[in-house]
């Protein structure tokens, strides 16, 4: 009997509604958990914003640095000096490709013109391996007959042919030989 002594008391502190009602729990979820995640949420959604700002200023030094990059290319004279040191790189390795796979002709090229009788005009000259193409002009015939007499009796060059025409008082001759390469 002592159980049923117990004093009956009123809990102030108990809610009233029902802890089961969805309403009462998303009610208390909301003025317990929710209303920290949405200060969260809004810390995050302020925090973008105003780094959206320090982002639009970078973006805005960047656009005016690469304007201004754009101006300078966009100068006829960057342009032209361009255009002209593009060509002298690519002159250069051009000549670095001929120096490397190709034999200097200097000698030949300088023994061959210079055996040119002075009486006889050199109009053009070709040199294909070792193979040269002579357009030459003479006034006489004699000049001529003497060159072709110094090619021939030379064991620098094979394969002698010469082709000459008259045309309007002037001799027109085509000299064609191959050099003779001593082996080493």
């Amino acid at each position: 009997m002592a159980r049923n002594r117990q004093p009956k008391s009123i809990n102030l502190l108990q809610p009233v509604y029902s802890p089961t009602d969805v309403v009462s729990t998303v009610y208390t979820w909301l003025t317990t958990i929710g209303k920290y995640l949405l200060i969260v949420v809004e810390l995050v959604v302020l925090g973008v914003f105003f780094s959206r700002f320090i982002l639009d200023e970078r973006n805005n030094d960047l656009t005016e640095e690469i304007n201004s990059q754009i101006s300078l290319l966009n100068d006829s004279t960057w342009k032209q000096n361009n255009r002209i040191y593009s060509n002298y790189q690519t002159l250069l390795s051009d000549v670095e490709i001929v120096r490397m796979g190709q034999r200097f002709n200097s000698e030949v090229v300088s023994e061959v013109t210079s055996s040119v009788p002075s009486t006889i005009i050199l109009n053009s000259f070709s040199l294909n391996v070792d193979r040269v193409s002579l357009s030459l002009t003479a006034l006489n015939l004699e000049d001529i007959n003497i060159y072709e007499t110094a090619l021939k009796s030379s064991t620098r060059y094979s394969d002698v042919s010469f082709n000459i025409t008259k045309e309007d008082g002037e001799i027109k001759v085509g000299v064609t030989f191959n050099i003779v390469r001593e082996s080493k």
